[in-house]
């Protein structure tokens, strides 16, 4: 997974997606803005819990997939079926809820970083 885009806001307005550790010089206004101020241990976090909501969304239909779609092929089309079933209920049922616990353990460890300018 690449490194998480960070945006900031420039005093005049400007927005830019900026990657951890970059520089940023506005083209509005010229300012110059460093994200590596950020602390280590907050950006680490936060790439942490987006790896964990990727492995939990995605993890579990991969599982699922490897082990019934070769049965749907050798065994019987059926196992196909229970492959789909399986898999649209995890998304229908279990998804929404890891991404509402994702969403607010990002916002209860993240903050609004105030950088200054260059």
């Amino acid at each position: 997974m690449g490194k998480l885009p960070i945006t900031l806001q420039c005093d005049c307005g400007e927005l830019a997606g900026v990657t951890y550790g970059e520089r940023w010089t506005c083209a509005t206004c010229g300012k110059t803005w460093d994200t590596s101020q950020i602390p280590r241990e907050d950006y680490d976090r936060l790439v942490r819990s987006v790896r964990r909501y990727r492995l939990l969304v995605l993890g579990p239909p991969v599982a699922l997939t490897a082990v019934l779609a070769p049965m749907a092929i050798f065994v019987g089309l059926e196992w196909g079926i229970l492959l789909f079933l399986f898999v649209m209920t995890y998304g229908l049922l279990v998804v929404p809820r890891l991404r509402a616990k994702a969403t607010q353990g990002v916002l209860d460890n993240t903050r609004r970083w105030e950088l200054r300018p260059e």
